[in-house]
């Protein structure tokens, strides 16, 4: 039986999930490829161990598990020391870190994908970091390096109402910076403060990154579009390619070989200096490329090398297999299974009459099957192929120069495509502009934050409109050059432990709404087009 003490219990739950929907925070925010994130509005924090709960579905049935004295003792302690830290003021509560798998990129660096932080409380903890750093309230001049979507409105509001002055623009289309701006930001401010942050599109519903619904279209099936739509531009060609060589390459199993067909056209798409290049050492066993085992007429068979060949035995022998069809049944078998359509509900056919559960159908592995059938491409790694491509000159071809080696890792890698060009992006304008603003002299005796992460707009549901889009912030790492002469580097860890420390509580934000009313309630300057003689 339920013991009564539970229902103060699940009382208090309900208490604590209120809380904590009121102040727009999540206990769960995984990103990475698969994985559920919470539809919260600017969710911001993760519970220590934190799996796949959030605290509703950790609250509801709280009264229902807990049936002994011992056991709901200790959960009480918990919620009320959960409920004790929610409930205090806000700016006393700190994120906190949960443990989780990073997203290892091309420079072998790691991201932490638990560090989420929605920008309704990323933005004024930021603020209160640069105070602590000597930054004074009314000369900080932020700037941002924002792509030109428009759901990147929400983040750059919250950046105007709490360091008080609509940001400077440093940011091209794609999250790209233009770094011969820094003499102007310079130039209006004392204190300054550059946000490096390329964004992607996240769909809950789907769970893949990428793509973002456009509630300002009126057709609601053609909502959906790419989301950052530059980078998907990027993509679009190498993916056709990357696509495209993977049905020109079959393998098949031949005793103890694994054969490899290669499409005659495969060369001649590379040899105008653009295409998927194949590195044959890695994909063909030593010397094979040269002695192929035989010619057909439109492609040259090889035999694999030692790696690829253990690849795919082991695609084939975990390849999804189909049931075998069901051999035609004889007329005495169909003259029982009419009687059997005249069974009683809750009668059973005899012992004799239950028939074996079909046989699996043979793996095809001794016959052609193409890289492209799913349970193959993967054998396809990053370490097999690159791109060639024309010379890339220019900032508007800058984001594809930057991510064309990393091609190869960025469609074959384990997470969506948007998704690590996103963060590839946002390494590589976080170190150029470091080596930038260290040596421009306009940034010289002032003090100046460069903050870099990936903005992840998570996509607004179905019948929203009128509301102000989710948008969180992925943090990769902060520079910091003050007055003083010093200059550091906070990697990932270190800037979000930073983070972690600052109140979410910003007396010095403005009130947007109120100060637009102002301009209406205070007398205008007289502005003058021609001067008296």
């Amino acid at each position: 039986m339920r013991s009564w003490r539970a229902v103060p219990l699940a009382g208090l739950s309900l208490v604590v999930a209120w809380r904590l929907a009121a102040d727009g925070c999540s206990l769960f925010i995984p990103l990475a490829h698969g994985a559920p994130l919470n539809r919260v509005q600017d969710a911001t924090s993760l519970r220590p161990g934190a799996r796949s709960a959030t605290l509703g579905s950790a609250s509801s049935g709280v009264a229902s598990r807990i049936s002994v004295a011992g056991t709901w003792a200790l959960r009480a302690i918990g919620l009320v020391a959960l409920a004790a830290r929610l409930g205090g003021s806000k700016g006393s509560r700190v994120l906190r870190k949960a443990s989780a798998a990073p997203i290892a990129l091309p420079n072998g660096s790691p991201c932490d994908p638990m560090s989420t932080i929605g920008y309704r409380e990323f933005v004024p903890r930021l603020y209160n970091w640069c105070k602590k750093l000597g930054m004074t309230k009314g000369l900080m001049l932020p700037s941002i390096g924002f792509c030109s979507d428009e759901n990147q409105g929400y983040p750059t509001m919250l950046i105007l109402k709490h360091f008080g002055t609509y940001p400077f623009n440093h940011g091209y289309i794609g999250g790209i910076l233009a770094l011969d701006r820094h003499g102007p930001h310079a130039s209006h401010g004392e204190d300054m403060v550059i946000f490096c942050a390329p964004h992607v599109g996240f769909d809950p519903d789907t769970k893949h990154f990428g793509n973002y619904r456009r509630i300002q279209v009126a057709n609601k099936e053609a909502q959906s579009s790419t989301c950052c739509g530059k980078v998907a531009g990027v993509l679009a060609p190498y993916r056709d390619q990357y696509k495209k060589i993977l049905g020109r390459i079959k393998v098949r199993l031949e005793g103890e070989k694994v054969l490899v067909s290669l499409a005659d056209s495969i060369e001649r798409d590379s040899c105008d200096g653009r295409g998927i290049v194949l590195k044959y050492d890695q994909l063909l066993a030593p010397g094979a490329y040269d002695a192929p085992l035989y010619q057909e007429s439109l492609a040259k068979v090889y035999e694999g090398s030692d790696r690829f060949a253990a690849a795919v035995r082991e695609a084939f022998a975990g390849e999804p297999r189909a049931s075998a069809p069901a051999p035609k049944a004889s007329p005495e078998a169909e003259k029982r299974a009419g009687l059997l359509s005249l069974l009683l509900p809750g009668q059973s056919p005899a012992k004799e009459e239950v028939t074996e559960a079909p046989a699996l159908a043979p793996t095809r592995a001794d016959s052609w099957r193409s890289l492209s059938e799913p349970f193959l491409s993967k054998v396809f790694t990053k370490n097999m192929f690159y791109f060639l491509s024309t010379p890339l000159e220019g900032e508007a071809n800058r984001l594809e120069r930057l991510l064309l080696p990393h091609m190869p890792y960025v469609l074959n890698g384990p997470w969506d495509p948007e998704l690590m060009a996103a963060m590839i992006c946002c390494q590589a304008e976080f170190g150029r502009t470091v080596h930038s603003v260290e040596y421009e002299k306009s940034y010289k005796g002032k003090n100046l934050v460069v903050v870099s992460g990936v903005n992840i707009d998570i996509c607004p549901e179905l019948g929203s409109e009128g509301t102000f889009p989710s948008t969180m912030f992925l943090p990769w790492a902060a520079y910091v050059q003050l007055k003083n002469g010093k200059r550091q580097v906070y990697e990932q860890a270190e800037f979000v432990k930073l983070l972690r420390e600052q109140s979410n509580e910003n007396a010095d934000a403005i009130n947007i709404e109120k100060g637009v009313l102002d301009l209406f309630t205070n007398t205008p300057a007289k502005v003058d087009f021609y001067r008296n003689p």
